[in-house]
């Protein structure tokens, strides 16, 4: 239920909406009041407004809407608008996905346009998060700053995701089709259980490009992508997934949508076929290049520079405030330090570290929402990312700054340990709110957190080589 007094968000800075996606919303902001009106049909309905980022629930009468976050990259701005939709046009609280999207229940209908528009005037959008298409483009929330990393993916997810938003390839599909990026051996993205993943890598001479699999998924005859191309030259990236695509558009299972993956079609074909089949897509697209023909792929960057760094003052590196940080019993951990080492990962860059805010189930209230909004602010650069484990970081911590950090999220319940671990439970909303959900995902997710406690695992390096 949205509180009784509404939140007070702090001034976000807003942009005029593009005349085009201004357009889009207005053709969604008819089609819902002649819904409402009794015009249109709801199965006549659903088709159109999946394509818009917006589910039905369980619950009549009422819409979840999932806002699409490519790569995971957020800002604090961004983050502040959210919280005020959450707050006025939901339940005031937000549900981070497995796909690094932000979920908002129990919408009205009548609400939805103004919330787009709310969300287009700081650069965010629900478009394609939903229905038949290429769903968010997900990418490891530690892409560049990963030790292990072989290059910073960021650019690169970035620039597919706005390739394919909107892209006539991209409206109707035989299924959901789903892309993610890692950087390094560890792969955080899980490249293998996607449709396409793809894995940096270097050639010996230094080049660098992407190991491409094709053809992985989970649900209930789950596969494991098989090798398309082991090394996808950059000014090939585009083209290359665009061929996939085309395939699985002209061979996909339209008939029956629980053999329509593209997975599926793998399977009908043998993969070696299959490959045959988007050679010759590629081909006929005439991409020897990418679409802008000068053999360079335009990358969309997203800014991401460090806070400068400060030699701490003699009070600030022996201060300690009193959540947990100062002395305990000989052998054991303080709350800080189960958290510091549960939560918090050493940057490549010296005297950087990124740390990890753990929501349980996905879940964050548009109060804390907020509050990180200004913790980014006031220990980073502004900049956020979700992560496919359902929670959200802050990168460019100065270390020394880092128990100031603890002791905030401490303050607003957002300092749990075991963040990205095993005990780390994700859960879907199920039965709670979706229609197709047959299980009490977040039951199930309550009972399971107290067989794993926080703090008793360790993390897997993610310097792996």
């Amino acid at each position: 239920m949205n509180r009784l007094e509404p939140l007070s968000i702090p001034n976000v800075e807003i942009h005029p909406i593009p005349p085009a996606i201004a357009e889009e919303i207005e053709t969604f902001e008819a089609e819902a009041v002649r819904t409402l009106s009794g015009d249109v049909p709801n199965d006549l309905f659903k088709p159109f407004r999946l394509q818009y980022g917006i589910y039905g629930q369980r619950q009549p009468g009422v819409q979840m809407v999932r806002i699409k976050i490519p790569f995971g990259g957020i800002s604090s701005n961004q983050l502040r608008r959210v919280a005020e939709i959450a707050d006025r046009y939901a339940t005031g609280v937000g549900h981070v996905t497995t796909r690094q999207d932000i979920q908002l229940h129990f919408v009205q209908l009548k609400d939805v346009a103004t919330i787009m528009r709310r969300l287009a005037e700081v650069g965010l959008t629900t478009r394609e998060a939903c229905a038949n298409t290429v769903r968010n483009v997900t990418a490891c929330h530690l892409a560049g700053v990963c030790q292990g990393e072989v290059f910073d993916v960021t650019p690169y997810a970035k620039t597919v995701a706005y390739h394919l938003l909107r892209n006539p390839l991209n409206q109707s599909l035989p299924r959901k089709f789903k892309i993610a990026f890692s950087g390094c051996r560890h792969d955080c993205a899980l490249t293998p259980i996607h449709d396409i993943g793809l894995l940096a890598t270097k050639t010996a001479d230094g080049t660098i490009g992407f190991r491409m699999v094709a053809g992985g998924g989970l649900g209930s005859a789950p596969r494991i992508a098989q090798v398309l191309r082991e090394f996808t030259p950059i000014d090939e990236l585009i083209p290359s997934i665009e061929a996939v695509i085309k395939v699985f558009d002209t061979l996909g299972n339209r008939k029956n949508r629980n053999k329509a993956r593209m997975k599926f079609v793998i399977d009908k074909l043998g993969f070696e076929e299959f490959k045959r089949r988007w050679e010759a897509a590629y081909t006929a697209m005439g991409h020897a290049l990418p679409a802008n023909g000068n053999g360079l792929l335009t990358l969309l960057q997203h800014p991401d520079q460090p806070p400068q760094l400060l030699m701490p003052t003699k009070q600030q590196a022996t201060t300690r405030t009193g959540n947990g940080n100062g002395s305990q019993a000989p052998g054991q951990e303080t709350p800080f330090e189960m958290w510091k080492r549960t939560n918090v990962v050493k940057q490549k860059q010296d005297g950087y570290v990124t740390a990890a805010i753990k929501l349980f189930m996905g879940d964050i209230t548009a109060e804390q929402i907020l509050i990180v909004a200004d913790l980014a602010d006031r220990y980073s650069n502004g900049n956020l990312r979700t992560t496919i484990n359902q929670n959200v970081v802050i990168r460019w911590i100065p270390d020394t700054m880092l128990s100031d950090l603890y002791d905030d999220l401490a303050s607003s319940g957002l300092a749990d340990p075991g963040a990205e671990l095993v005990e780390d439970i994700i859960a879907c909303p199920g039965t709670d709110t979706c229609g197709l959900g047959i299980t009490s995902s977040k039951g199930l997710a309550r009972a399971l957190a107290e067989v794993f406690p926080a703090g008793r695992w360790r993390r897997i390096s993610a310097t792996s080589t």
